[in-house]
């Protein structure tokens, strides 16, 4: 697709997902497919779940790295035989207090948490139409999730990847989705939705991810917004610009203001995974050539609205790649968490996911550690769903052999 084709008058460049950078991406990109596929083979969830009165039933094992508070106190631990099938807990100062399921064919969707109080994700069909799916939890520590959709005519041109993530944005009720063309060719589309339409499209060059603070969109990619050449791997931001209405929009257009989008900082050669947490830090994993990932933090003062670039902080390197990325913010003197489920660099298959604390070190975030297992896969090769929820607590989900849908809710006890 050429820059602009195909785009409707009065609106603007997009983009989407490209899931990796142009370094062996089409190899990367067909090793991605094959993960979540054959993540749909998972063990069968086991029916009990008894309410504990204190502990976390046979959750825990050897120490590892733990952080972030979850609001736990008060909250009552399940048997971990609610989720044995699916997961363990590795590190025994934490637990699962809720336990919820759905029918919904989630396949290899990245699930985010959305403003109507619950996990949401998108999937597209062969006319070029996206399906934005809410789910909303029932009253109760568990359940089936009650699923509501959205059909959005997005127009996603034949042959090109759906960025398979819906993410709600902290302003103007927009909720983002992307698509990209097949490599080598990876212009794309990001996309803002209101209403059930779109509302403004950006052209960009191999959107991946996205995670957004207040006033801001982030995303891992290969170009600013508004601009289809492909440049470096690297972490990308758009600024809230206008006012919500007519006026809304992610580029200046001559509004001083406003800054244009931009990058944060570059590096490594493949896009990646990307999380917020509830103070306002991003994390990013971009991926290189050599097989081995690097993950940095962004502290919430250097990455807000009208931040300039920065390189922020290395937190980890490991070899392979990845899809699943949690954070969850510090809270009541506990660090904060980044929990991240890697895969093989091999086979690209799912790993167990790892954990490292984090603190905040005079505005810059720093490790408080290294990566150490946090869950234990009940079936090697498990994609899992990691994803915080507005009371800073983690949701870890992942395929029933049903093809239903399990989610744990993890707290720090």
């Amino acid at each position: 697709m050429k820059p602009g084709a195909g785009r409707e008058p009065g609106t603007r460049a997009i983009t989407g997902p490209q899931r990796r950078g142009p370094s062996e991406a089409t190899m990367r990109w067909d090793g991605w497919i094959q993960e979540r596929r054959a993540s749909v083979a998972a063990a069968a969830l086991c029916a009990a779940a008894t309410t504990l009165a204190a502990g976390c039933g046979d959750d825990g094992g050897a120490g590892t790295a733990s952080g972030g508070d979850g609001g736990a106190n008060g909250d009552g631990c399940l048997d971990a035989r609610s989720h044995e099938a699916l997961f363990s807990l590795v590190d025994p100062a934490w637990c699962a207090v809720s336990v919820y399921t759905t029918d919904e064919e989630i396949g290899f969707s990245s699930v985010t948490w959305g403003r109507h109080g619950g996990p949401m994700f998108a999937r597209s069909d062969a006319e070029g139409a996206v399906e934005i799916v809410r789910l909303t939890p029932p009253v109760g520590a568990s359940g089936a999730l009650t699923a509501a959709r959205t059909k959005v005519d997005a127009g996603i041109p034949a042959g090109a990847f759906f960025g398979g993530q819906a993410l709600d944005l902290p302003f103007f009720d927009w909720t983002a989705i992307s698509w990209t063309n097949a490599f080598p060719d990876t212009l794309g589309e990001l996309q803002v939705v209101e209403d059930g339409a779109v509302a403004e499209r950006y052209e960009v060059s191999g959107f991946f991810s996205a995670a957004a603070v207040e006033g801001r969109l982030l995303y891992t990619g290969l170009s600013p917004l508004g601009e289809p050449a492909a440049g470096s791997s690297g972490l990308y931001a758009a600024d809230r610009c206008g006012s919500a209405g007519q006026d809304a929009r992610l580029v200046p257009e001559g509004d001083a203001s406003c800054a244009a989008p931009a990058a944060v900082a570059t590096w490594g050669d493949n896009s990646g995974a990307i999380a917020a947490d509830q103070r306002g830090d991003v994390f990013a994993v971009l991926a290189s050539a050599d097989g081995q990932q690097e993950a940095r933090g962004f502290a919430a003062g250097a990455i807000a609205r009208g931040a300039g670039p920065t390189d922020g902080d290395v937190l980890f390197t490991l070899p392979g790649g990845g899809m699943s990325l949690a954070a969850l913010a510090p809270a009541q003197g506990a660090p904060g968490l980044v929990v991240f489920q890697p895969t093989d660099p091999a086979t690209y298959e799912a790993l167990a996911p790892i954990a490292v604390a984090f603190g905040d070190d005079g505005g810059r975030v720093r490790a408080d550690g290294s990566p150490a297992p946090f869950v234990e896969l009940a079936k090697a090769g498990t994609s899992l769903s990691l994803l915080t929820d507005e009371a800073n607590r983690l949701w870890i989900g992942g395929p029933l052999p049903d093809g239903g849908f399990l989610f744990a809710v993890a707290v720090r006890r």
